[in-house]
């Protein structure tokens, strides 16, 4: 009956679905669990929206959903000495024939881009890929890093990667770009100042510009933006060059 019924629908019925048609046709209580130690057994599990995950891991995350981290800095977006406090965020990049995900971590002290990683996909991957390179240039035991609630960073491996090396995990809430509103004011200089004013905004939003390109344009603008663009909140200096006045954190901004 269950290979009827899959063929009829190409293998479209999960178990769950199936075991209510075989028990409205035979007017028997059948066992959900039977169903599929069968449907498995003789591979005729359903092919539409299989399960991504192991049911361990839809476990972790249901019990992960009580256990958010919570938002430490409430917008402050401050920090008084270097390497202690940090933002992150994915950013969309388009190019022709697609999308990259750009992945930055900046240091709030300065507000100097410190990691950042392509990818193809928006994933916990690229994200602990980009945290693994931060650590491995500066000690991250006792640092906050702050980004929004988005999946990537609410992942199990994320949290436990931060969980190992030390790190206190924050998240703003859900759908509100203020509170990681550092890290929306960087993205938004890059696409502003990099890629639009190259490119042009249309060219961009409308994917019309080689992929090659849009890397080789951010691979420039990241070290210029750190190196040489000066802010008006560190006294015109450029991040790097205010981290190099202030090593350790001596605030009021020394101005030259």
């Amino acid at each position: 009956m269950i290979n009827d019924v899959q063929s009829e629908t190409s293998c479209a019925v999960g178990y769950r679905k199936m075991t209510y048609i075989i028990r409205k046709r035979t007017g028997k209580h059948v066992n959900r669990k039977r169903v599929l130690s069968l449907m498995r057994r003789h591979g005729m599990l359903s092919a539409v929206r299989r399960k991504q995950y192991s049911d361990e891991v839809y476990l972790k995350r249901r019990q992960m959903k009580g256990t958010e981290p919570p938002d430490l800095i409430n917008r402050w977006f401050f920090s008084l000495s270097p390497r202690t406090l940090f933002a992150e965020d994915i950013t969309y990049l388009f190019y022709l024939g697609g999308t990259l995900y750009l992945n930055t971590i900046i240091d709030l002290f300065n507000k100097q881009v410190v990691a950042w990683l392509w990818g193809d996909r928006p994933d916990s991957d690229l994200c602990e890929d980009t945290v693994r390179k931060l650590a491995a240039s500066c000690d991250l035991r006792g640092t906050v890093i702050h980004s929004d609630h988005g999946s990537s960073y609410n992942s199990w491996s994320y949290r436990q990667l931060l969980k190992d090396l030390g790190v206190r995990q924050s998240c703003g809430t859900k759908a509100d770009c203020y509170d990681n509103a550092a890290m929306e004011s960087f993205n938004g200089i890059l696409k502003a100042e990099g890629l639009y004013n190259k490119f042009g905004k249309t060219k961009i939003l409308n994917h019309r510009i080689e992929r090659e390109d849009i890397i080789a344009r951010v691979e420039w603008f990241i070290p210029w933006y750190n190196n040489v663009r000066p802010k008006k909140d560190l006294g015109g200096l450029s991040p790097e060059e205010f981290l190099e006045r202030n090593p350790k954190g001596t605030y009021p901004v020394l101005i030259s």
